[in-house]
């Protein structure tokens, strides 16, 4: 009566080599978690030394295309000028162009975009 009910398991031998296995297993996913998280660093690397190339060479044709576009502006700031002038000197275009339209004249014209200096 005296005997414990369980008795506790021993720890010799044969657990000693599953220990080692699992410590060979244990270091190979380490190395293989080391690998694969260089080549995602090396990947993401290449691709945002490629981006910033792409960006570089997109960067003269998008800053000569926004020179046009504030040209166009310009060119149609100045053809409004003219229009809203036009339709206070005749209110029956105004009524019948303007309205359909529904321009709206109220507010004094814009200096026009071409007087300032342009940003580079």
């Amino acid at each position: 009566m005296n005997e414990p009910a369980n008795t506790p398991p021993d720890f010799t031998g044969d657990n000693d080599e599953k220990v080692e296995s699992l410590r060979y297993q244990m270091n190979l996913l380490f190395g293989c978690l080391l690998i694969a998280s260089f080549t995602l660093t090396a990947y993401l690397g290449v691709q945002a030394r490629r981006a910033s190339m792409d960006l570089i060479a997109l960067k003269g044709p998008a800053d000569q295309s926004m020179q046009l576009v504030q040209q166009d502006n310009a060119a149609v700031e100045v053809t409004f000028t003219k229009l809203v002038e036009f339709a206070r000197a005749h209110p029956d275009f105004q009524k019948v162009v303007l309205s359909k339209y529904r321009l709206n004249t109220n507010t004094p014209p814009a200096a026009p975009a071409a007087a300032a200096p342009a940003k580079k």
